[in-house]
């Protein structure tokens, strides 16, 4: 069974991917939907399955926890602010440049064997590390599944599920934070 670290990494390929693949599609092409719902769909289950797990079992977990809410708040509202635009303008480049900012040095300490993952990794047994990935991929299971084999949701969903408060989106799951 996967453990957490590799539960996550396996996002951060996934969103890189989706990244990688919307800023080089002719602009005339592009699909934003699909980077847009794997970052908030590994926004929300990161928000409710690392960052308790990091302010529980770390030095300076509560604050690696704020730092983690602070990014995913923004990256969360430059989401919002890039779907405002046609992808064929302008402004959605800029806007979608601007989330990698947040988003590519976030990946990137996570990923280091020091940051968040790796410092998470050493405080848990194998066992308990495998039960938060449970978690993460059941989280995201839940998310998923309304959306249809290819797990998109349209836009006027994609838009309600953004802008919803994490714990009202919690209740609606039927899932605590805990």
């Amino acid at each position: 069974m996967a453990r957490i670290s590799e539960a996550v990494k396996q996002d951060h390929a996934l969103i890189k991917n989706a990244f990688h693949q919307l800023r080089n599609a002719d602009p005339e092409a592009r699909k934003p939907e699909e980077f847009i719902w794997a970052l908030d769909r590994y926004l929300i289950v990161e928000d409710l399955v690392v960052a308790p797990a990091l302010e529980n079992h770390i030095a300076q977990g509560g604050e690696r926890h704020r730092r983690l809410s602070d990014d995913f708040d923004s990256m969360n509202a430059k989401l919002r602010h890039m779907q405002q635009f046609s992808p064929t303008e302008a402004s959605f480049d800029s806007s979608l440049s601007a989330i990698w900012v947040d988003l590519e040095p976030h990946i990137r300490e996570e990923d280091t064997s020091g940051g968040d993952l790796g410092l998470l990794e050493e405080s848990l047994s194998r066992r308990e590390s495998e039960a938060l990935a449970k978690k993460y991929e059941d989280i995201k299971e839940l998310l998923q599944r309304p959306y249809g084999k290819d797990g998109v949701p349209d836009g006027r969903t994609l838009s309600a599920i953004l802008e919803m408060p994490r714990q009202e989106l919690m209740v609606k799951l039927g899932i605590s934070g805990q």
